[in-house]
């Protein structure tokens, strides 16, 4: 068995978040899992993505609601009582010869097995969805730099959905026809608050890692290192207007 590295923090501001994780696959020689939630709502855009095409940029302002460009790509997702996962891992493993198709797959294992355990029929779908039904529970993003993979994604808790459609730019006939395109852990477990589905997710996530992976984990939490890279990051990026809205060179 191999050890990872497990960090679960509780909420988080939005770009610190995103900076923690860009820190972490800078620095870490070790493989590591990080849990984690948001202080407030906020959006994530992907890294090549356009944010005036993909968030209503003006609403957003007018609300006090963060848009941050991720490192990753994918789509734009709007962040709000969920669990979010990042996992940062050398290019070797389990990863070595994986595509990020594979290894879209892969990682989506043990998120299944988790929301399973819970008693949710989730299912993968390709290249980087998880999904109950027809209706997204959890979206993914990944990025590969210097022989590690960062991946991170959303396992929807609590989302207020109708907040999020909003401020995306997801076309209102769409939704009309096809209804809602998500799903929320409360809105298929019944009977727990929802302090109490963070609590059994997060132990679900972190064993069906542990037992899938065949990994041991030794909770900790990021290195002083680790945290000034994050504050210069968050400086110079994840709170920067002009990386948020024009993608500097990071």
């Amino acid at each position: 068995m191999t050890t990872w590295r497990l960090i679960i923090h509780n909420t988080c501001a939005p770009s610190w978040n995103m900076a923690v994780d860009s820190a972490i696959l800078r620095l870490t020689k070790i493989p590591t899992l990080r849990l984690y939630r948001w202080s407030k709502p906020a959006i994530t855009i992907g890294y090549f993505q356009d944010i005036e095409k993909e968030v209503h940029i003006e609403l957003c302002k007018k609300d006090d609601i963060p848009v941050i460009r991720r490192l990753t790509g994918g789509g734009a997702v709007f962040h709000h009582e969920e669990l979010t996962y990042s996992l940062v891992h050398p290019l070797q493993g389990p990863f070595g010869k994986s595509s990020i198709t594979h290894s879209y797959a892969l990682i989506a294992q043990p998120l299944i097995h988790a929301l399973r355990s819970m008693g949710v029929d989730a299912q993968y779908r390709p290249i980087n969805d998880i999904i109950v039904g027809n209706r997204k529970i959890s979206g993914n993003a990944q990025t590969r730099k210097e022989g590690k993979l960062l991946q991170h994604g959303t396992i929807l808790v609590a989302t207020d959905t109708e907040k999020m459609l909003q401020y995306l730019t997801i076309d209102p006939k769409k939704i009309k026809q096809e209804g809602n395109p998500v799903i929320t852990l409360s809105e298929i477990v019944k009977g727990l608050s929802k302090e109490s589905m963070f609590e059994q997710l997060i132990k679900a996530v972190t064993s069906s890692f542990k037992e899938l992976f065949a990994v041991n984990f030794e909770e900790a939490d990021i290195t002083l290192q680790e945290n000034d890279m994050a504050i210069e990051l968050e400086r110079s990026y994840f709170s920067n207007e002009q990386w948020n809205c024009r993608r500097l060179s990071p």
